[in-house]
């Protein structure tokens, strides 16, 4: 016999092919099998080393025994219609981790049924992502009203401060009046502040982004957050030398700071440790995947850990929410939401971690990029009312508005055409000659910045001053006010308008 007949049939060494139970042990799952009395056969797969066990550990105890349930429990009852011949289906959270189940009659060669089949895939990382994919889009819904109801209170807030500065202006200094009056326009800033958090959370705030060093913002700050700390919390920095620059806007990185280490204070009522490091660190894919709409990349990290007396596990899911708070009667439930909407808007990824009784960590990611950070600038002198004498093109759809800031531009001396409508400020423009145009960015018709381009081809020459209750992202993405434009924030004062308008006109 030859040597080619003695091997016929034999297949080509090319490994074994693997055994069914092989296949079992490996697969991401659990398998396992039941008896008539839900006693269990046997359990194979490598998801259970998820739950602590090895491969048939569970066999001969029954499956009330090791889930510790009555009859009328998921586990059991849908095992038992499996028996009746059913095919099941469910989610079953067991031992902090949920599982998509599907159990099968086990039926023997006469096609009778003998116990049951099951099969559990592990779909916790799955579930987390869809949490999170969830509390992302309710975000962005709550994000979008409250930018909306804030851009509308600006508009009423700027009207209350700009007839309260008037009437202030026609007033005696010994009016009695007079105090009143002031109370109003405290409680406008408090407002106004109040607002200027919901815009944070909205990400729908003008930022003045510049490339940034977080150690030494954190060295500037550090005497500043110890004197809100109080005395009884010790305050430590642990900053890398190493760690990196980051594009962010340093006014709102330092609300961010603030809040968190207010929330620090309020959880240390006794004193304790607030802990503050940075790092440079690189999210994988491993880690994005895990974690819903953050991009792999390199990041400066800055984290925040307190030995206060942590977050309960329920109140996690919801701390970014606005308005909702722990202390109803210390907070207003905006601190958080504002320090998510910053982070948000410089493209960054926040995340916390809890444990009642023994702290909290605040980890803060923000993109590295490759370039020098820019000195921190120095808080500008307040402004002052000055009179001037140009001619202003006042754009706005708000006829409140539009007449509280009209006669507050005519207090400062000012000659102003006034236009609810860019068609109307185009006319007005053809038939005089404005030295500045300041117009809301949101218009009827047309985009504020699209009026400036249109005006520019009437007057070269024309200054621009852009004001709005808020900016809306996509303007900011699509870069029509590019970096640099001229903004004032709704609401303003009367020295603010007026060292703005003298800032363009070079008339110091």
């Amino acid at each position: 016999m030859n040597s080619s007949s003695e091997h016929q049939g034999t297949p080509p060494a090319r490994g074994a092919r693997p055994q069914p139970h092989t296949i079992l042990t490996q697969l991401p799952a659990i398998v396992w099998t039941v008896d008539q009395e839900l006693r269990f056969t046997s359990s194979v797969g490598a998801g259970l080393s998820a739950l602590g066990l090895r491969e048939n550990q569970l066999q001969g105890m029954l499956l009330r025994e090791y889930f510790q349930v009555g009859e009328s429990q998921p586990p059991l009852v849908h095992h038992r219609r499996a028996l009746q011949g059913e095919s099941v289906e469910f989610e079953f959270e067991w031992q902090g981790r949920w599982y998509q189940v599907r159990l099968e009659p086990l039926r023997n060669a006469k096609n009778q049924i003998e116990g049951v089949l099951g099969l559990a895939v592990d779909i916790t990382d799955l579930q987390r992502l869809q949490e999170q994919a969830e509390r992302a889009t309710r975000l962005e819904s709550i994000g979008r009203l409250a930018g909306g109801i804030a851009h509308d209170f600006n508009n009423i807030l700027t009207a209350i401060e700009g007839f309260a500065e008037l009437a202030l202006l026609q007033l005696p200094e010994e009016q009695p009046a007079r105090e009143p009056i002031q109370r109003i326009r405290q409680a406008v800033e408090s407002a106004s502040q109040l607002i200027s958090q919901l815009l944070a959370f909205a990400r729908r705030r003008i930022i003045a982004p510049q490339p940034m060093s977080i150690n030494e913002h954190l060295r500037y700050l550090e005497p500043f957050l110890q004197r809100l700390l109080g005395e009884d919390i010790e305050l430590q920095l642990i900053l890398d030398d190493a760690t990196g620059t980051v594009r962010a806007d340093p006014a709102q990185i330092e609300q961010v700071l603030m809040n968190l280490a207010s929330n620090a204070r309020h959880a240390m009522p006794d004193g304790g440790k607030l802990l503050i490091e940075t790092q440079n660190v690189v999210l994988d894919e491993a880690y994005t995947e895990r974690h819903w709409g953050v991009q792999p990349g390199e990041y400066v990290l800055i984290s925040l850990t307190d030995t206060g007396h942590g977050i309960r596990e329920e109140d996690l899911a919801h701390i970014f929410e606005p308005f909702y708070t722990t202390r109803p009667e210390a907070g207003t439930g905006l601190g958080l939401a504002t320090v998510h909407g910053i982070i948000s808007q410089a493209r960054g990824h926040i995340w916390v971690y809890s444990e009642v009784g023994k702290g909290t960590t605040f980890k803060i990611y923000l993109p590295r990029i490759d370039e020098p950070a820019q000195p921190l600038r120095t808080p500008a002198a307040p402004a002052e009312v000055r009179a001037g004498s140009a001619t202003i093109l006042f754009v706005e759809d708000n006829a409140e508005v539009r007449s509280a800031v009209g006669e507050m531009l005519r207090a400062l001396g000012y000659t102003v055409l006034e236009a609810d409508r860019p068609s109307e400020a185009l006319r007005l423009a053809a038939a005089h000659k404005p030295d500045l145009l300041l117009t809301d960015v949101v218009l009827p018709e047309m985009r504020g910045a699209e009026l400036a381009r249109a005006l520019a081809l009437l007057h070269p020459d024309i200054q621009v001053l852009f004001t709005s209750g808020f900016t809306e992202n996509t303007i900011i993405e699509q870069h029509e006010l590019q970096p640099g434009v001229a903004f004032l924030p709704k609401p303003f004062t009367l020295a603010q308008l007026s060292a703005k308008i003298r800032q363009l006109l070079n008339r110091d």
